[in-house]
């Protein structure tokens, strides 16, 4: 530990901290622009400056080592007129006029800071010249009048992202932000994940949906988590006069070091889909509106007029816990129906279950890919299905990571690594053979696998020789690979990653597929067809075998929250909450629990799944219990985090 003194109060901070940790662990504040504490230290922008005892200069605090015996001034009046100095200078190089700003008004760190220094004007003379606006990208602005050269979305785009698009271009004042080798925003490699512009504090980079909406003050903000995905990120959505406005990563909780992907930030803000607002019923050929009485009292029939085993019930993972669990509890439990499904097929979460109840915890926690030096991934898309883990490894990739993956495709995962190996292909048993032939030295089967797999023998010598020189090799599991008949290559697979003292992460589809797993869901069957066929689609979408199960069923039940081929076909459509519109816990694939809360009011007569099954099990004499905490805290016991 570290003792020194920061405005005559002692502080004690852990070796490796700044001069800002201490000044902030002491109670006191200095601004910053360039400085984020999700971010290096970059100390660009000097407006941390600080008087250290015995320094011959002001010192940047986001950047300097704490040291014993340190005393720190941040109040003296040559810091503060240094501090407004700065000020003006960062304010006379480009256009900060505020009120044409978006972010004006509490939303901007350079305008607080002057705030904060008293400043109502400033004393040079501004000597900018106008940028052109680049507005090419679908999803945010980039506005060089407003940029302060502080780098945190560069920085973001490289350290957090790993992806590199953003940098500069020219030097000094005349400094460009640009993408890739200066082409428009929208035509460059931008992923569109949009924590560039979360980590701007200026308005130079804006979300073009959430332009001049309202300030941060303005808006209501409540904290969810993304289910397009089982990592659960933290996020925090914000509304007003009962809209979503914008959606950021929450910079407070969350493994996820506040990075959302497109999926979590920007497509809740893009559905176009038309909402269903009434019950429906088909008459003659055609859907037509009935009160949610006369619905439920048609669907409550139903069930009583089929014996259990001729009703099927399918529900989205992307409902919450609270559903799952008195979904499986109405049809499972009390009515024993024939098939009880989680839709997706998404076996990852069942197979790991199984392969725990056989081997004990076997599984490390998604942090883990933030910390490696070479990666196994085994069937998975983590550009597409699970983007912010993909981030962990993508910015891993940058430092050398070494990456061996095998999918049934080329996914873009193998492209970041310059020592890499990739198989295309389904056969992951042998892939696991080909594994444990080289931690075994087997050379003769290894030569073997190699050749059945159509790998280059010096590639993988190089690749795979990592497996015993790295000392944080991580083996990333999807749903491919984690299938019910693959359970002996994946046993196999854990035991040579114990053996080779490798980490095991595992992906687990989409939402609450995990939960899905421990309530005991179907999920290695396709859906069959049935007399009566109930489907709790919710704001989500139905797969190809999906609808044509429901299509060959007699009597089509169907909640769901948009206007589909689905709800088209059906003989009951319930009108159903969207996730904003409904709170719920999601259990994310380290196995913590997550809280999405309501963000807005659902139009009248829309209701949830759950509310829907509470008013079915009345009628049918059954009262659902609330015991899903208790279940999910007794079963989820695979994962070991670090």
């Amino acid at each position: 530990m570290i003792q020194l003194t920061v405005n005559g109060k002692p502080v004690e901070v852990e070796t490796g901290s700044t001069i800002l940790d201490a000044i902030r662990k002491a109670g006191f504040n200095v601004p910053t622009l360039c400085y984020h504490p999700k971010l290096v230290p970059y100390g660009s922008c000097r407006l941390c400056l600080v008087e250290v005892e015995g320094a011959r200069t002001l010192q940047p605090s986001c950047v300097v080592p704490a040291a014993n015996g340190m005393v720190v001034r941040t109040d003296t009046d040559r810091v503060k007129s240094a501090r407004k100095f700065v000020l003006s200078m960062i304010f006379s190089e480009r256009n900060h006029f505020c009120m044409y700003c978006q972010d004006t008004d509490g939303d901007c760190d350079l305008q607080q800071a002057a705030y904060d220094e008293g400043m109502t004007h400033w004393t040079i003379t501004p000597a900018y010249k106008p940028f052109t606006v680049d507005a090419s990208h679908p999803d945010f602005i980039l506005d060089n009048n407003r940029c302060i050269l502080c780098r945190r979305c560069v920085r973001a785009c490289t350290e957090l992202v790993g992806n590199a698009t953003l940098g500069f271009e020219e030097r000094g004042s005349g400094s460009l932000l640009i993408a890739d080798n200066n082409v428009p925003l929208g035509e460059s490699s931008c992923i569109s994940c949009g924590n560039c512009v979360q980590f701007c504090p200026t308005g130079a980079l804006i979300d073009r949906r959430s332009a001049y909406q309202g300030r941060e003050t303005d808006l209501t903000h409540v904290n969810s988590v993304c289910m397009d995905c089982s990592l659960g990120c933290e996020r925090v959505v914000k509304t007003r006069d009962n809209r979503l406005v914008r959606i950021d990563g929450n910079e407070d909780i969350g493994f996820n070091d506040s990075l959302l992907c497109y999926d979590g930030r920007y497509k809740p803000l893009t559905e176009d889909r038309d909402r269903i607002t009434s019950p429906l019923v088909r008459r003659n050929g055609q859907l037509e509106s009935i009160t949610w009485d006369e619905a439920l009292s048609v669907i409550s029939a139903q069930f009583k007029a089929h014996d259990s085993s001729e009703i099927n019930a399918h529900i989205s993972p992307r409902q919450p816990i609270e559903a799952l669990s008195a979904f499986h509890e109405f049809f499972a439990d009390h009515f024993q129906v024939g098939e009880v499904t989680l839709l997706g097929h998404d076996q990852t979460a069942l197979a790991c279950a199984k392969l725990a109840a056989e081997i004990g915890a076997f599984e490390s926690g998604i942090s883990t890919l933030k910390d490696c030096d070479a990666a196994i991934v085994l069937g998975t898309d983590m550009v597409k299905d699970h983007q912010v883990a993909g981030f962990f490894l993508k910015r891993q990739a940058i430092n050398d990571l070494k990456m061996f993956t095998a999918n049934s495709t080329h996914t873009k995962i193998s492209d970041w690594s310059s020592n890499k190996l990739e198989y295309i292909g389904t056969d992951y048993p042998a892939v696991v053979n080909l594994l444990e032939s080289y931690v075994k030295g087997d050379a003769a089967d290894l030569s073997t696998q190699l050749q059945n797999l159509s790998l280059n023998p010096e590639r993988a010598q190089k690749v795979l020789g990592n497996l015993k020189e790295n000392q944080k090799v991580v083996i990333v599991v999807g749903k491919e690979f984690a299938r019910v008949e693959n359970l002996p290559a994946f046993r196999k697979l854990v035991e040579l990653a114990r053996e080779i003292g490798a980490k095991v992460v595992t992906l687990k589809g989409q939402g609450n597929n995990f939960a899905g797993a421990v309530f005991g869901y179907e999920m290695d069957a396709q859906a069959k067809s049935a007399p009566v066929f109930f489907l709790a689609l919710g704001d989500d979408q139905a797969c190809d075998h999906t609808r044509d199960a429901l299509a060959g069923s007699e009597f089509k039940i169907v909640q769901a929250s948009y206007e589909s081929a689905v709800t088209e076909m059906a003989d009951i459509v319930l009108p159903c909450t969207i996730w904003a519109e409904q709170a719920g816990h999601y259990l994310n694939s380290d196995g913590k629990l997550g809280l999405n809360q309501q963000a807005i009011q659902a139009a009248e007569g829309n209701r949830s799944v759950l509310d829907v099954l509470k008013i079915l099990a009345s009628k049918s004499g059954l009262t659902l219990s609330e015991t899903w905490r208790a279940a999910v805290e007794e079963k989820v016991a695979a994962i070991v985090l670090s």
